[in-house]
């Protein structure tokens, strides 16, 4: 007998009882020497071919490994051995979800805890799945079997927890999570327990919550992030620019966090050397293709033509069959004006992406400023045929149908659409100018930075971070119920007409998709721009500069239907709107709209919001990895 090592089995000779020789192979899996009880049960399988624990022991090393294709092979000849073993369709489950393929798992799943009722952690696992397949609310009966056949399952509280928390029920979440801290502390319990918080706008308390999910495994992201998008949200901006810095240090390729602390840090004034964050990045990964595109991208925003020119030629060095990037260098060289040269980049987007509409809106951009609005046309009409709904691709098919003397935009652009409003006094108010000077002081406190966001159209101003109607300010909340009144007028005043854009949402359930301020200062103004994500935009002016309130002259004035690419003759204001405090303005999203500069020392004061057709949906900023 040939020595092993000392204080070892020897397993160089196995016992001639299978199941003795596979504790022998056991016992060297737990000393760790993975290799060679992997080649011991290959063997062992060989000899004994109808030996479930063996075949099941063999699937779990090869999957351990990565050699899912071999573990499913091996797993599935023990269960035609044993068919009506239930931890061996678990096992199967496990294998298909490592090797990425959940829809082939769930029927695994479901055979095991056909097979065995009382089988929690199958549950569980079937849970999981379930939401990877995005459907939440069997994801939720599969966790709450788990949690009934053991309430002291903590990780099935927790994925109960998130899933409600995803489904905007976060209030129901609240105590499950809490208890799941309690009975177990773990990194995602207190993350989950922290984003439901968060749903709720209950920002102070999130944050020492997700502190204790961060000292539970630093090396982890997702709760520094969420931390970030808290200090933010209660204007602690220096504490939100350095919890992204250890996010981004954290994990240098979450380009999420780059981009938020580059903005952040551009908002707070820092300009250029506020892409230090991509610096750092590039330094830790080398320059590949997803860094080069994240920051020739801000780059852009910056108006940096010369340093995105040079980053994004790289990635499409590096990767020439990547849609996004081509799309990129079509987009840069249409901020320099080579329109005809950014085409062909369109075109290859596109041809990769032929779903993707944004590629088709970015070519259509660059067709009308080069004067070609029939193609631009087509190409917009195109796109809407993938997404009817798309407000980018609608307001450039109204620019488009303008330029072309098109009947089909008087129809696209009804001037009844645009209708001004003056709210009701809120309760506890003598008159509406008191209110507004209660909510202007209110607004105020919510303007925590100096400078404009780096992505918005407002110029010479700030904006207001996060959802502005969550907050918790009575003022707010009391200008939200009447502009939800208002809103439902609105809605209920459009026309029926099925096969229009704008009129083929009319719903009586609506929610807002966001909401925020904008403060302007002197010669403050906002580009020409339309709402991608509404459906119903909005201007509720708070306060104005006795400059644009007088209303001597159009300072200040919203105005409609020029595009930002200012065309010529045809691309002009249709309708100005003159500003007054308490008047509320709602429109089409796609509606192009701006605003004209104004002089004076004191501030414009204004709330802005979207509005969708149905229910919101709230999600957690990110799953726990």
């Amino acid at each position: 007998m040939a020595s092993g090592t000392p204080g070892q089995p020897n397993f160089n000779l196995f016992s001639p009882n299978p199941a003795v020789a596979l504790a022998q192979i056991d016992r060297l899996r737990q000393a760790g020497r993975m290799a060679e009880a992997e080649d011991a049960c290959r063997r062992l399988v060989a000899e004994n071919p109808n030996f479930p624990n063996a075949l099941n022991m063999l699937g779990l090393f090869q999957k351990a490994r990565g050699a899912f294709g071999e573990a499913e092979a091996s797993m599935r000849q023990a269960i035609a051995v044993a068919p009506r073993e239930a931890a061996l369709h678990n096992n199967l489950g496990n294998i298909l979800v490592a090797a990425q393929k959940p829809g082939e798992a769930e029927p695994a799943y479901r055979k095991a805890v056909e097979l065995k009722p009382d089988y929690a952690e199958a549950f569980f696992n079937l849970g999981i799945v379930l939401r990877d397949l995005d459907r939440p609310e069997e994801a939720l009966t599969a966790y709450r079997k788990a949690t009934q056949l053991r309430p002291d399952y903590a990780a099935a509280q927790v994925q109960l927890g998130a899933v409600l928390s995803a489904l905007g029920r976060s209030q129901e979440a609240l105590g499950l999570l809490e208890a799941a801290t309690r009975t177990r502390p773990s990194y995602e319990a207190h993350y989950y327990h922290g984003t439901a918080l968060m749903d709720l706008e209950r920002f102070d308390e999130a944050i020492p919550v997700l502190r204790s999910a961060v000292d539970l495994d630093t090396e982890r992201y997702e709760a520094r992030y969420a931390m970030s998008k808290c200090f933010a949200h209660v204007g602690n901006n220096e504490d939100a620019l350095l919890a992204l810095r250890t996010v981004y240090v954290c994990k240098p390729d979450f380009l999420p966090a780059l981009y938020d602390y580059t903005a952040l840090a551009f908002a707070l004034g820092n300009g250029m050397n506020s892409l230090e964050s991509y610096a750092y990045a590039r330094s830790k990964l080398g320059d590949t293709p997803d860094l080069l595109l994240a920051e020739g991208e801000m780059r852009l925003r910056f108006t940096d033509t010369v340093g995105a020119e040079r980053l994004l030629l790289d990635a499409a060095n590096r990767a020439p069959e990547r849609a996004d990037i081509a799309a990129a260098l079509g987009r840069l060289l249409t901020a320099q004006g080579r329109l005809h040269e950014s085409l062909p980049h369109f075109q290859t987007a596109i041809a990769a992406a032929p779903d993707e509409i944004r590629y088709r809106r970015e070519m259509a951009e660059a067709l009308l400023r080069a004067d070609e609005a029939a193609e631009a046309r087509a190409v917009l009409r195109e796109a809407l045929t993938r997404d009817p709904h798309d407000q980018i691709a609608l307001a450039y098919l109204s620019t488009a149908l303008r330029e072309l003397g098109d009947s089909d935009y008087d129809r696209l652009v009804d001037a009844r659409f645009v209708r001004e409003f003056e709210i009701a006094t809120p309760p506890g108010f003598g008159d509406l100018a008191s209110f507004n000077r209660a909510l202007a002081e209110e607004l105020e406190r919510f303007h925590t930075t100096i400078q404009a966001p780096i992505d918005q159209t407002l110029m010479n101003g700030t904006q207001t971070a996060g959802t502005l109607f969550t907050k918790r300010s009575k003022g707010v909340e009391a200008l939200r119920e009447q502009i939800r009144a208002a809103v439902a007028a609105y809605i209920k005043g459009l026309p029926e007409d099925a096969a229009h854009p704008m009129l083929s949402r009319k719903s009586d359930e609506f929610s807002f998709a966001g909401s925020w301020s904008c403060r302007l200062r002197g010669s403050g103004y906002h580009t020409s721009h339309v709402h991608d994500q509404g459906w119903i935009s909005s201007a509720y002016y708070v306060s104005l500069p006795e400059e644009v309130a007088s209303g001597e002259t159009d300072q200040g004035a919203l105005q409609f239907a020029q595009s930002r690419f200012k065309l010529g003759r045809n691309d002009r204001v249709s309708r100005t709107v003159q500003p007054a405090a308490g008047k509320l303005v709602l429109f089409p999203s796609y509606f192009w709209h701006g605003t004209v500069p104004f002089e004076s020392n004191n501030m414009r004061l204004t709330v802005a919001f979207d509005v969708t057709p149905g229910k919101p949906v709230r999600r957690p900023l990110f799953r726990a990895s």
